[in-house]
């Protein structure tokens, strides 16, 4: 049981951990995205758009979607981008799993 938990547990922290680029307080910039990275964004009629970014204009996001589609997002219509958080993702994970095992329940 306690192993099951630890897995779920892992599994939950290692997808949940993004680090947010956009949003309504941190607005786009023209470093905010990077080329070939994957992003969730969420435009302004509330779609979320799973996008590896191939190319950025001034105005406007290319990106690939995981079906192969090509897809072109205006800039102004971005409400929020997140970024996979890998490395953090790992960290917290393996600290809450540590806290699992070695204090007693």
């Amino acid at each position: 049981m306690k192993n099951i938990f630890a897995i779920f547990l892992f599994l939950m922290l290692l997808t949940s951990c993004q680090t947010r680029v956009v949003s309504m307080n941190k607005p786009m910039q023209n470093n905010s995205l990077e080329l070939y990275k994957k992003y969730t964004i969420q435009t302004t009629d509330a779609k979320i758009l799973k996008v590896e970014v191939v190319k950025l204009d001034d105005e406007k996001i290319y990106g690939k979607l995981k079906s192969g589609e090509t897809i072109v997002i205006n800039k102004s219509d971005v409400r929020e981008a997140k970024k996979v958080d890998v490395f953090s993702s790992v960290a917290i994970a393996l600290a809450a799993i540590a806290a699992v095992i070695f204090v007693p329940i």
